[in-house]
C-alpha cells in the first residue's frame, strides 16, 4: 500500500469521503460507529459505481479503515457488467456446438475436445465462454483443474434454441475451372444429393476450411468457373463422421437455407426432420 504511485487522501466522515470519489487513488478515512456497517455495502458499492474497480477495504480496532482502489491491476468492473452478450456464436463455438449434436455424448472435458477438434485448447476455452455466454451449455469444475462442458437440453431442444445464433459456414466464394480434390470435401447440391433424393449436378460444389485453402494450389478466379468453391468459417469435416469427403448434415443446412430454389427447401427441411436426435 505504501507504493510511491499511491495517493493518500485523509478524510473524516461519509459525506466527504463521497465528495473526493473523483480521485483515482487510495482513500483513508475516519469510520463512526454508526457508519462502520456501511463499509461492506454502500461505500463499497459507491466506489464501484464511480471509480468503475474492485477495491479492498481494511478495517481496524480504531475503526479507520483502508479503501485501497488500484487502476492498474484491476479491470474495470462497471464495463464488464453492462458489456452486451454475443450476438452469434463464433466460428469455433459453432463447430464445437454442432460436433456435439452430431456426437453421442453429453459431456465433454476441455482436454477431450482438444484430442478430438483440429483446434487448441486456448480456442476451445474460447469457443466454451461463447457457448456459456449464450446458456447453450453449462461448465462444472472439477479436482486438478478439470472442465466438464454439459450439454443440457435434448438435442432437438438446443438445435432449435441455438438457431439464432447459428450463421452460414461460408465466409468466400470462388470459381475454378479445376476440379479440386484431396483436402476439398464435397458440398451444395451434391452433397444434399447424398442426403436426399436429388440429383446431384455434373460440376458440383465443394467446401475447404480457409485455414487449409492457401494448401490448395488450385487455380481460382471470383466470377466463374466449373466448379464453385465454398471457403469456410470452420472446419469441412466432422470427427467420428462415416465420410470425411462429404460436409455433415447440420453445417449443409446451415450454408443451404437461404437457397431460393424449392426443391432445395423441401429436401433441407426432410434432412433435418429425419435427424436421429
Amino acid at each position: 500500500m505504501r507504493h510511491q504511485k499511491e495517493k493518500y487522501l485523509r478524510i473524516s466522515s461519509y459525506k466527504c469521503f463521497l465528495r473526493e470519489q473523483r480521485h483515482d487513488c487510495c482513500c483513508v478515512c475516519s469510520l463512526e460507529q454508526k457508519t462502520k456497517s456501511y463499509v461492506d455495502g454502500k461505500i463499497f458499492s459507491k466506489i464501484l459505481n464511480n471509480y468503475h474497480y474492485l477495491c479492498t477495504i481494511i478495517i481496524y480496532h480504531d475503526n479507520s479503515a483502508i479503501v485501497c482502489i488500484l487502476p492498474s491491476l484491476i479491470a474495470n468492473v462497471k464495463a464488464k457488467k453492462s458489456a452486451k452478450l454475443p450476438e452469434k456464436l463464433i466460428p469455433a463455438a459453432q463447430y464445437i456446438l454442432l460436433y456435439c449434436l452430431l456426437d453421442d455424448n453429453r459431456e465433454f472435458t476441455l482436454r477431450e475436445l482438444e484430442m478430438i477438434l483440429p483446434y487448441s485448447y486456448l480456442a476451445i476455452s474460447r469457443a466454451v465462454i461463447n457457448l456459456e455466454n449464450l446458456q447453450l451449455c453449462k461448465t462444472i469444475k472439477e479436482g486438478a483443474g478439470t472442465k466438464n462442458i454439459i450439454f443440457e437440453y435434448a438435442k432437438r431442444e438446443l438445435w432449435e434454441k441455438s438457431q439464432k445464433y447459428l450463421s452460414s459456414p461460408v465466409k468466400k466464394i470462388l470459381y475454378s475451372d479445376t476440379e479440386p480434390e484431396d483436402i476439398f470435401s464435397i458440398s451444395g447440391i451434391n452433397a444434399l444429393s447424398n442426403y436426399s433424393r436429388l440429383n446431384p449436378e455434373p460440376y458440383g460444389t465443394v467446401a475447404i476450411w480457409d485455414r487449409k485453402f492457401a494448401d490448395s494450389f488450385i487455380p481460382y478466379n471470383e466470377i466463374e468457373g466449373n466448379y464453385k468453391i465454398e471457403i469456410w468459417k470452420y472446419p469441412v469435416f466432422m470427427p467420428h463422421q462415416p465420410d470425411h469427403k462429404i460436409v455433415d448434415k447440420l453445417s449443409l443446412y446451415l450454408s443451404m437455407k437461404n437457397e431460393p430454389d424449392a426443391r432445395v427447401e423441401k429436401e433441407l427441411d426432410i434432412l433435418i426432420e429425419n435427424m436421429p436426435w
